[in-house]
């Protein structure tokens, strides 16, 4: 198993222990470190949780991945990806 699918488990844990999208992207930006960016955020949470590469697209503009332009807040992120984070 790749260093992604490892990650992406964690998270599936975490997400079964009651960690919302917020927590999940901080948990995979802090276990991918220098890894971490916009490609390997949506091959994290595609893997964990199957979300669509376009919302995945959108949630990039997450503030606190700080990117430039227009960016969403925790509140749009989370309401973003919780069709997906639902048990």
């Amino acid at each position: 198993m790749g260093d992604l699918e490892n990650i992406a488990a964690e998270l599936r844990v975490a997400h079964s222990e009651g960690k919302g999208a917020v927590e999940l992207a901080l948990l995979s930006r802090e276990k991918l470190g220098s890894a971490f960016g916009a490609i390997s955020f949506i091959a994290v949470f595609r893997i964990a949780f199957d979300v669509p590469l376009p919302v995945l697209q959108r949630a990039q503009a997450w503030g606190r991945f700080g990117g430039g332009g227009v960016q969403i807040s925790d509140q749009e992120f989370s309401a973003l990806l919780s069709p997906w984070l639902t048990d």
